[in-house]
Formats: structure tokens, C-alpha cells, sequence
């Protein structure tokens, strides 16, 4: 029998023989920077008599260790050919480690493509809120629950209604990932919903998916209005927004050394050494783009929210759906854009280039160590959320999930001619990574 084993696994193809090659972290900038700054980094908080939560200094301490054998190994050995691979443990971390994040990216969306997502038509949902709602909902896990809920609720009934159905006797369904990084490795909560494109109906006992055209911009319009009213209404019922005749504002106090940072990250400042206030370094090499009075299709905006409904997938795009899944899913970090200067500076490159023109972003070592700090959630807090007819416990939920039964047939790598085994150890150690 074979032991589940942790590591960042490339399979290579069945002419390479699916061989498995450790991931050397320890050779990447990233480590490297990591590795050098961080007993400093750790000193500034507790010069201000603030400590960063133990959750975050763990998070750092383990992916130190993160893919390094010496920290620790599993053993894996194939029963047919006797072959081993030695795989060291993972740090399992839902922060900026690459590894792990490209990891939970893969396991995620086949997840919900094979598991969770029917074959009907899907569309992307994407709400980004004012600044001052990212900290709130960085820093208060609880205000993510309820503004979720207020968000869920008002695009089920929008679409049901504009079914010409009833809300009781019509139900949609979406996953919702609550995403927390941007492109420039800024604090940046935001939603990404995978929303059925249409509504299932119970007619004489049966359900019947039917599809909706795409949202008219007088419909988002309207839903983005209701959305403001109630997240608004919301927050100040629960006495995190305080009602002020010229401008509203937030009754939230910094519980440690975390949620400075977060609002540092959120506004593009520095947080630590002598340039702490001040604006992050940026790179312009790209041409600034030319502002256009046209507005984007699917979006509306109003008071710092924004609400984008673009990207749709047909029934029968299920390989589209899945990179999808991926894109609203992936690590916080890209290692291929980071890298350092002669000055030992982080240049951090941002995937598009802003309107002004910004291509990267320079970072002191340790003002690069607490940007990443500001990315780690706090404990306890899930980011894959499921509503509707897809949530846990609804009651049609089995009539429309996907069958698992032809996921585990259709998703079976095809075998070595020479060993058999040795195909399932890769799929093992990439898909099932144990902890240290």
C-alpha cells in the first residue's frame, strides 16, 4: 500500500515516466529573502509594544520548512517496481506560500467542477468594496458572514424574479471564494462568485433548470443599489458603521500589529522603517493607457463598489469552467514575478500594467516581509462558501450535484506500460500532501 506524502509535484508525461522531482524552495528568492529578514522583521512590532498573533509568526517559521526533507520526510514506495520516493513535509499554510496555494488551487476547482458545479451555464460574479469595508472585512470574520449573506441573498432573488418565478418556488445556486490579495500583493477582500446562470424550478415534482440571458445593465444597476442599502444598513446595526450626516464612518479600533499592517497594504504604504507612511516604489515601463468614457460591459459601480458580471461559460465548457475555478483560486504569490536588485530591494512584477502605466512594485526586505504578513488570514475563517440549491444541507442539493461516482472515472490518470503503481504514488503525493 502506499503512504499519502507531501511536496509541490510536477508529473511529467507518461514518456517521462510521471517522474516526481522535489521542489527546492531554498533556491528561490522568496526563501531567500524570507530567510534572512525575518528575526529582524519580527523585532519592529514589539518595538511599538505590538506583537504580531502567533498565527502569523508561525506562518513564516513553517515555510522556512515548508518542502525542506531535513525538517522532515515521508517514505513513499511502490508495491509493483519497489521504487521510493523520499518526500518531504509541507507547511500546509493558507498565507503566501506558493507551493501550498498552487496545491489548494489544483484540489479546489477539481473540486467544484467535479463535486459541486452541474453542467448548466455559469457566470462570474465579482463584487469589490471600498477601502474601508476591505479592512473591516479582513479584520472581522463575522462581518464577512453577515455582508455575505446580504450579497447571496439579493443575486438568488434578482435572477429568480427575473425567471418570472417566485422566491419560494424557485432556487439558484453559487460558490463563493472570498479572495484577500491583489495583483501588487495588496490587501484587497473581494468576492468571486460562480453563479448558475439561471434558476432551477419545481414543476410537478421534478426540477427544471431554466437559463437566463445576460444581465441587463438596468438590472446590475438595481442589484448594486439593494447590495449598498443592505451591507450598509447591516454594518450599522451591528455598530461597525457609524451613521454621519456628510460621510459615513467605521467604529473599528486596531486589535494588534496585524491590522495596521492591513491598513498599510490596503493603501499601498509603507508600514515598517524609516519610510513607514509613504507610498510604496513603483516601476512605470508600460505606456499609460488612454482613459475611455466608455463604460466596461457587465459593470457597474457606485461609491467605491463595484459589481462585474462578464465572464459567462456554456453548459458543455466544463475544461473553461475548470480554469476558471483556477483563476478565482490561486496563490497569493507568483514566483516566476519576484525576484531582487543589486540593492536588495524586492521587485515584485503585477500581472497587468495599471493605467499609469506601473509595472512593478520595489520593496524594502522587510517592508516586503510585512506585506506578506498582511495576507495571512486569521484562524477559523473558510474561503470557499457555498449558497442556495449548492449549499451542504439544501434539500435538492443531490439532484443537481454532479454525479462522484463518474469523477472518480473520469479523472483517472492514464497508466504507465511499465508500472502502474508508479503513476498512482504521483497522483498521491500531489493530490494528498499530510502535514508535519
Amino acid at each position: 500500500m502506499f503512504s499519502p506524502a507531501s511536496a509541490v509535484l510536477p508529473v511529467v508525461g507518461i514518456a517521462n515516466q510521471h517522474l516526481y522531482r522535489r521542489h527546492r524552495p531554498e533556491q528561490t528568492a522568496l526563501y531567500r529573502v524570507i530567510e534572512t529578514n525575518l528575526t529582524p522583521f519580527l523585532e519592529y512590532p514589539h518595538e511599538r509594544d505590538a506583537a504580531l498573533p502567533r498565527f502569523v509568526t508561525d506562518e513564516f517559521k513553517d515555510y522556512l520548512s515548508c518542502g525542506r526533507p531535513e525538517y522532515g520526510f515521508i517514505r513513499v514506495k511502490c508495491d509493483g517496481c519497489r521504487h521510493e520516493h523520499l518526500v518531504a513535509f509541507s507547511c500546509k499554510r493558507r498565507g503566501f506560500c506558493p507551493s501550498c496555494g498552487a496545491r489548494r488551487m489544483i484540489e479546489t476547482s477539481a473540486y467544484l467542477i467535479d463535486d459541486v458545479l452541474p453542467p448548466v451555464p455559469i457566470r462570474q460574479w465579482v463584487l469589490v468594496f471600498p477601502w474601508p469595508l476591505r479592512l473591516l472585512l479582513s479584520t472581522c470574520p463575522e462581518a464577512v458572514t453577515g455582508v455575505l449573506a446580504i450579497v447571496t441573498r439579493a443575486i438568488e432573488t434578482a435572477l429568480i424574479r427575473h425567471a418570472g418565478k417566485t422566491v419560494g418556488g424557485a432556487r439558484g445556486g453559487m460558490v463563493t471564494l472570498i479572495q484577500r490579495f491583489g495583483s501588487a500583493l495588496n490587501l484587497n477582500v473581494h468576492l468571486h462568485m460562480l453563479v448558475l446562470d439561471g434558476v432551477y424550478a419545481n414543476e410537478r415534482g421534478k426540477l427544471r433548470f431554466q437559463p437566463l440571458p445576460a444581465p441587463a445593465p438596468a438590472l446590475m444597476t438595481q442589484l448594486l443599489d439593494v447590495i449598498v442599502l443592505r451591507v450598509l444598513r447591516r454594518l450599522e446595526r451591528d455598530g461597525l458603521l457609524i451613521r454621519d450626516p456628510e460621510q459615513p464612518w467605521l467604529d473599528l479600533a486596531a486589535r494588534d500589529a496585524l491590522d495596521a499592517l492591513g491598513a498599510a497594504s490596503i493603501q499601498y504604504r509603507i508600514t515598517v522603517g524609516p519610510q513607514a507612511g509613504r507610498k510604496v516604489l513603483t516601476l512605470k515601463l508600460a505606456p499609460a493607457a488612454a482613459t475611455s468614457s466608455v463604460p466596461k460591459p457587465f459593470t457597474v459601480a457606485r461609491d467605491g463598489f463595484s459589481l462585474n458580471a462578464a465572464v459567462a461559460c456554456a453548459p458543455q465548457q466544463r475544461e473553461r469552467i475548470e480554469r476558471l475555478c483556477r483563476y478565482i483560486t490561486p496563490p497569493a504569490l507568483a514566483l516566476e514575478r519576484l525576484s531582487t536588485n543589486g540593492a536588495g530591494q524586492v521587485v515584485y512584477q503585477i500581472k497587468s500594467p495599471y493605467r499609469d502605466g506601473t509595472t512593478h512594485f520595489v520593496f524594502e526586505s522587510i517592508e516586503f516581509l510585512a506585506r506578506l504578513a498582511a495576507l495571512v488570514p486569521r484562524p477559523r475563517g473558510n474561503r470557499v462558501r457555498h449558497h442556495g440549491i449548492l449549499a451542504p444541507n439544501a434539500k435538492h442539493r443531490s439532484a443537481v450535484v454532479p454525479n462522484s461516482s463518474k469523477r472518480t472515472r473520469r479523472r483517472r490518470t492514464p497508466a504507465h506500460p511499465r508500472c502502474r503503481c508508479c503513476v498512482q504514488i504521483a497522483r498521491m503525493i500531489l493530490l494528498h500532501r499530510p502535514r508535519r
